[in-house]
This record gives C-alpha cells, structure tokens and sequence, in this order.
C-alpha cells in the first residue's frame, strides 16, 4: 500500500496550513470525528487524538490528549538517532481547505535543518493511516535520514495513583493489558499496566514490535491499537524515559520512520516501509 503525496507548487506567502475559524475547530486544518475519539490536525502539522467515553458520549479531559508529532530523524554514526520537528511556520503547502469532511489530508512542509517533507493521512473509520518522506534533507547530514511519527501517549489514571499502594493499583489497573508481537522472532507478549518494565529490554520490545495493543480502563472503553497497513513492519515501542523503568499507564512512545531515498518518486517503494496505522476500537 502507498500513500504518496505529490509535490505541490509552493505560493510565496506559504506558512501555515488553512485553518477553521469557529470553535471548536479554531485553529484546526483537519477534523474526523469517530464515537470513541477525534482526530485533529492543526494549522502546524501536529496531530492530536481526542478520547471520547463510549458510555457518557462525552470527551474525556484534555490530560489524556494523544499527541502526534511529524519529525525529521538523523542517525550519526553512532547509531543515535537526532530529531527535528517541524517549524511552526514551516512553509506548509496544501491544496486542500480546512474542514471536516477530508477522507484523507495532504501537505508539504520544512524542519527544522531547512529539510522538506510531505505527509499524507487517510481516515477510514476507526483508522488513522499515517504515511510521509523526506523529500530534501537540507543542511541535514548523518548516516542515514528519516520521516517519523512521534505518538506521545500520556498518563491514563490520575496523580493520587502515582505513590498507591499495589493493592490499589490491581484493584483499578487488574483487567488491563498490553500485549504486543516482538518483530525479531514474532513472540507474542502481554504486560500489566501497573508492572515497572524496561522495554529496551532483549525480552522485551528491543527490536520493536509489529504490533502494539493497549487496553486499560482508564481509556474509557476504548483499545488503542498501532501496527502498520501490512501488519509486518516494525514499530518502536519505548518507555518515556528510555533505559529507565517505569509502569505504562504512566505513558510511552510509539514511532515509525521510513529512510530517506535520494531520487525516490514516492512510487517506487524503494525502502519497503509500510506505512503506520493508529486505530482506535
């Protein structure tokens, strides 16, 4: 499956993308609206995942906000990755008008390092399909380069859980679970959300994962799920504190990156990266 996203011509007033102007959409380029959750882009590229609760039909509070970040990564020679998120005024070009009636939404935009990228989401019921490459890497210089999504996934309960005693954690966190397929030999794996893990961990999620789905309770009725459109590509799975270990209802990243190829057209699928899927049961 690809999702390549033509170049645009660029108009000279090119900054941020179209945005709607009344509440609560001001400021939004894209909105897709689902029972369990939204979906919004806003005028700087960053997307952002509302949580609805499926029993009272109403948004869950802001604190529980997913957010989705498009970066430029740059891998040195020590194989550490260096990341360069989009500038707030990051010549945008779409073709497109805001709204909430997009299927799917298109656009090009700059990083940080003057690198040029195009990203491309499609909305087909309860998934979000992510895809993108660097276009121009600009001033950029490393080993390799890459487009990556960033989901910045924040704490599902609430601080009085921070220093609870375990028995109230399994009372309130005991039917969660978080299971995920290991991408190096295909072991299935399923966590508690109160256990303090370290997912850079051999037996763990080292290697990434091809397919990452968390239930709690906390997400009121909703599963996320992440995988890519093949189911086979592999996706990093990451406490937020890297090499430090912590309980994942506290929060975690999820990333994809697809390489940079000089000379790719976006057709060619000359890297074999399968674009990235956020569901929402």
């Amino acid at each position: 499956m690809c999702l390549a996203v033509c170049l645009l011509p660029v108009p000279a007033n090119a900054e941020l993308l179209p945005s709607m102007d009344k509440k609560p959409w001001l400021g939004y380029f894209s909105g897709y609206q689902r029972n369990g959750f939204e979906f919004r882009v806003d005028n700087e590229g960053k997307c952002l995942i509302y949580l609805k609760d499926r029993r009272a039909r109403k948004k869950v509070g802001h604190k529980k906000t997913i957010k989705i970040y498009t970066e430029v990564l740059v891998e040195n020679a020590q194989g550490k990755l260096i990341a360069r998120r989009l500038k707030n005024d990051g010549n945008f070009v779409t073709d497109q008008k805001a709204g909430l009636k997009h299927k799917e939404v298109r656009y090009t935009a700059e990083s940080g390092g003057d690198a040029k990228v195009e990203v491309h989401i499609k909305y087909d019921r309860n998934r979000i399909t992510m895809d993108g490459r660097v276009l121009d890497p600009g001033s950029l210089k490393g080993e390799k380069i890459y487009l990556g999504f960033k989901v910045m996934v924040p704490a599902m309960y609430g601080p009085s859980y921070n220093r609870a005693r375990e028995k109230k954690l399994k009372a309130a966190m005991g039917k969660d679970r978080i299971r995920f397929v290991r991408a190096k030999d295909g072991k299935r794996v399923s966590l508690k959300s109160y256990e303090k893990v370290d997912l850079s961990d051999d037996e763990l999620a080292a290697g990434g994962v091809t397919m990452l789905q968390v239930a709690m309770a906390g997400q009121k009725g909703s599963d996320f799920v992440f995988t890519t459109s093949d189911g086979s590509g592999a996706i990093s799975f990451e406490n937020r504190r890297r090499g430090a270990k912590a309980a994942l209802w506290k929060g975690y990243y999820v990333k994809w990156k697809r390489p940079y190829v000089a000379g790719d057209d976006g057709e060619a699928k000359k890297d074999k990266v399968s674009p990235f899927v956020v569901e929402i049961r």
